[in-house]
Order: C-alpha cells, then sequence, then structure tokens
C-alpha cells in the first residue's frame, strides 16, 4: 500500500467519522423539533381550570426546567395560539418559582431533582412533561419514550386529574401507555 493510498483511507475514514457525528446532531434537532411539536399539540389537547389564566388572552406559560437541549427547538413556539391563549415560553432554573407556568417541561439536566419536584407541584394545575426515564411512574403525567426507534409518550391520568387537568380522549388514544391507578 502507497503512502497516497493510505492518506486517502485516513481521509475517506475521517470524513466518514465527521458525517457519523453530524448525522447523530441532526437526529438530536430533529427530536427536539418533534418533542417541541407534541408539546404544542398537548396544550391544545389539555384543559386546565377556568381560573389557570389570568384573563382571555393571557398567554399560555410553557416554562423549561433546568438545562435545555443545545438547539432548543422549543423557541418556535412563542406567540402560537393554544385554545385561544398565546403561547410563551419561559426558562426556569432550579428552585425559580414556577408559578405562572401551565406546563412545566422538566429537562434531563433535573433527574436528581426529580421527586421533590413533582412533589412541590403536585395538585398544582401544571402540566409536567419530560423524557426522563420513569417520568410517568414517578407521578409525572406525560414522558416521552422510545418506542421501536420513534419518540413516543404516555400519560398519567391519575396526576394530571389530581391536579384539575383533563386529557382529551383523544391524546389518551395515541399515547403508547395510560396509567389510570
Amino acid at each position: 500500500m502507497t503512502r497516497h493510498t493510505r492518506r486517502i483511507r485516513r481521509a475517506i475514514a475521517s470524513l466518514l467519522i465527521l458525517m457519523s457525528v453530524a448525522l447523530g446532531a441532526w437526529a438530536e434537532v430533529e427530536e427536539a423539533e418533534l418533542a417541541a411539536a407534541y408539546l404544542y399539540n398537548f396544550s391544545k389537547f389539555v384543559t386546565w381550570p377556568g381560573d389557570s389564566f389570568a384573563g382571555a388572552n393571557a398567554p399560555l406559560v410553557l416554562c423549561v426546567y433546568g438545562r435545555p437541549a443545545p438547539e432548543d427547538a422549543l423557541e418556535t413556539l412563542n406567540g402560537k395560539p393554544a385554545q385561544g391563549h398565546p403561547v410563551r415560553v419561559e426558562r426556569r432554573s432550579r428552585g425559580d418559582a414556577l408559578r405562572g407556568c401551565h406546563v412545566v417541561s422538566v429537562s434531563l439536566s433535573e433527574q436528581s431533582y426529580l421527586a421533590p419536584l413533582l412533589s412541590a407541584l403536585a395538585g398544582r394545575p401544571i402540566l409536567t412533561v419530560s423524557a426522563l426515564p420513569g417520568f410517568v411512574a414517578s407521578g409525572g403525567m406525560i414522558g416521552f419514550v422510545r418506542l421501536n426507534d420513534r419518540l413516543r409518550f404516555e400519560i398519567n391520568t391519575v396526576s394530571a386529574e389530581s391536579a384539575g387537568l383533563t386529557i382529551s380522549s383523544q391524546l389518551l388514544k395515541l399515547a403508547t401507555r395510560v396509567v389510570r391507578e
């Protein structure tokens, strides 16, 4: 094998490595966009108690709790209408008050703090959503899960109902699993 052939092989190997890294990043961005679309649609198929909004034109506040993904697609939801309310995305860090939030999207960075967070939100009309493993079993309301390499979701109706939220039967039909007890 000549020196020239080895260089070409190394260049091709380097290119393949770069392409696989780029494709992995692309898949992450695609999944983030899909998760944002799911969150937006969740907000359209959940009913909050009447006094959850300050007024008829008050925003539906979607709070991102914890460190967001690098390519956070949730920003694209700002201003979109959901049940007659414009969506407003806000960032919240650990320890911040979650008053005023209608939806709390719990970032993967909050795994160690999930139990106290869900305990603090229990019974409050705030839809909790996350991709954390075991989120629904831990008392979260909607958990993202991977099924056959696809992003899907499961729902805990007990947690939602105890918070005064009603989840549309249409959304329940789409869930891979519904926890009712």
